[in-house]
């Protein structure tokens, strides 16, 4: 915070807080907490180009 408020711009420190809160929303839902952190082992195929999708 310190560094933040020397160079006058909070942005980082509140991505990083957040980042945080969504950490903790993750981890108090078991459920998709193992959905998130269980090995993925099915291949999706390949993903479509970004730039043509929409």
């Amino acid at each position: 915070m310190r560094a933040a408020d020397s160079v006058g711009n909070s942005a980082s420190v509140a991505q990083l807080l957040i980042a945080w809160q969504h950490t903790v929303e993750v981890h108090s839902d078991p459920e998709l907490l193992a959905a998130l952190t269980r090995d993925h082992t099915e291949d999706y195929g390949p993903a479509p180009d970004p730039r043509e999708v929409g």
